[in-house]
């Protein structure tokens, strides 16, 4: 296929600029979710457009600095981190826009518009195995088009990703074509047409969702699910990166002691007001080894005494270790404690046994994960797998990451079939339905009294992703595999352009 270059070279550094610009948009502090589809628009346009390889390069400074604005400070990260990540993250992207760069153009029709989100999507899924998960990922970033989002109930996220770096490659093909999107010259076949096939895909991406969430029942059961932050003075997980000598430890016993009693003076507000079910966000009840069988006492009593589901979230401090003792602790109404489960995906070193527990109640199966363990799709499958009907995420952000990070969270409840409730510290706490519908809301930063209720659907929805996983994914590798060797081909045949 023989492309047009279109402009010179001043239009390529504004569509260089325009599309650095979204990409600071796009999650983290400045959450916008129509940055995620502009932004590969005209990243592809100013890569399509350069004869030669390196000029290209220019992208690197440029998507630098719209990263570094949007992630400096956001987390508690080093401050070497913090410069070095939005150096590190957007290598995956600037891949993709070489990848498409050598072989779309070694392509024609439908094939030459694939070749981007098939890219996209392998280099996606792959860097879901890595520390950083899909904090990234365009499909990450669109819980607010509630229509859309219902797609991930079939694809996961890879689906909502597809799309979108599919848009983007159309919308260059037309271009490339004076913005005659038959580019075949009048023809009706679908592999000349394929701005036809891409409307076709996303006619059918809107009416699966808008038909999806028209037939939520409008009368289901519902529990009152409690989620409880407690402000606290200090970041007491900065102890581990000492060691965790025990003098820190009991120094400041008194002033855990003091927030673990705020802790259960909100639950009891929080079972006043009727919840069932009571949980604390991430870490918000912080005690040494040497309290821990106390606690677990103190906390089965309030269970049964008030005959609720209780999982208060903890950070267990371990002397002499720098391991992350991140957990949550499921407490019966009889008092019994059914289930701990300790955090998997983190920063910081943990000794997991990565496995999602749950718990049969008269409110369904209700499971439990801890804040970054909802980046990583492929890990919250055992909650699909185990049925769960509600699972409770205890959560820690920060004030520059809010709301984005516990929107993709809610995302994992929509691909798994399952109500999300995610309280948070120093964040946005949400809960949400099995399709994504928002029931409860609360900033950290504007609310005084940091209790949220939300009436919870107490059955999930079984999902089409939650029984196949990543089959899209790998369909997609598939095609990316295929699409790259006809490319391949078609160098060795030089008759064909």
């Amino acid at each position: 296929m023989t492309r047009t270059r279109t402009n010179g070279l001043g239009y390529d550094l504004l569509w260089l600029g325009l599309g650095s610009a979204a990409n600071a948009l796009i999650g983290w502090r400045w959450s916008a979710p129509a940055a995620a589809w502009i932004a590969p628009v005209f990243l592809l346009r100013f890569f399509r457009n350069q004869e030669k390889w390196y000029v290209p390069l220019l992208a690197l400074p440029c998507l630098y600095a719209a990263f570094l604005s949007n992630m400096i400070g956001a987390w508690d990260l080093p401050p070497v981190a913090q410069i070095v990540l939005p150096a590190v993250v957007p290598l995956p992207l600037i891949l993709v826009l070489y990848i498409d760069r050598a072989l779309a153009p070694r392509l024609t029709g439908l094939g030459s518009t694939l070749v981007f989100p098939a890219a996209y999507v392998v280099t996606d899924y792959l860097l879901g195995f890595t520390p950083l998960g899909t904090l990234f990922s365009f499909g990450s970033t669109q819980f607010a088009f509630t229509t859309i989002v219902q797609t991930v109930s079939i694809t996961g996220i890879w689906g909502i990703s597809f799309l979108i770096t599919w848009f983007a490659s159309i919308v260059n093909n037309a271009w490339e074509n004076g913005f005659d999107l038959r580019m075949g010259g009048g023809t009706a076949r679908p592999e000349r047409n394929p701005a036809a096939l891409f409307t076709l895909a996303a006619l059918l991406v809107l009416t699966y969702g808008s038909a999806r969430i028209a037939t939520s029942a409008s009368r289901v059961q519902t529990v009152r699910v409690a989620g409880i932050t407690v402000e606290h003075p200090r970041n007491y997980w900065s102890l581990l990166d000492l060691g965790t000598p025990k003098e820190e430890v009991t120094r400041y016993e008194e002033e855990m002691r003091a927030i673990e009693d705020q802790l259960f003076q909100q639950s009891i507000r929080a079972v006043q007001a009727g919840a069932r079910i009571v949980f604390w966000a991430e870490g918000n009840g912080v005690l040494s080894q040497d309290d821990l069988e106390r606690f677990i006492s103190r906390a089965g009593d309030f269970a049964e005494t008030n005959g609720i589901y209780f999982a208060p979230a903890i950070l267990e401090l371990r002397y002499g270790t720098s391991l992350n003792y991140n957990k949550v602790l499921m407490f019966t109404p009889r008092g019994e404690l059914v289930f701990t489960y300790q955090k998997t995906k983190s920063w910081l070193p943990v000794d997991s046994d990565g496995l999602i527990k749950s718990v049969e109640t008269p409110y369904g199966t209700l499971t439990a994960a801890i804040c970054f363990d909802l980046d990583f799709p492929g890990f919250l499958r055992q909650a699909a797998k185990s049925g769960t009907d509600i699972m409770l995420v205890p959560g820690y952000d920060s004030e520059r990451i809010r709301p984005f990070h516990t929107e993709p969270a809610l995302i994992r409840g929509v691909e798994g079939g399952y109500s999300v409730v995610r309280q948070v510290n120093e964040g946005t706490s949400m809960a949400a339905d099995s399709k994504g519908t928002v029931l409860a809301r609360q900033d950290y930063f504007m609310s005084r009294d940091r209790l949220m209720l939300a009436d919870v659907p107490v059955r999930g929805i079984r999902t089409l992703y939650g029984y196949l996983g990543d089959w899209f994914a790998w369909a997609t590798i598939i095609l990316f595999a295929l699409l790259a060797g006809l490319a391949i081909k078609s160098i060795r045949s030089p008759e064909r352009t």
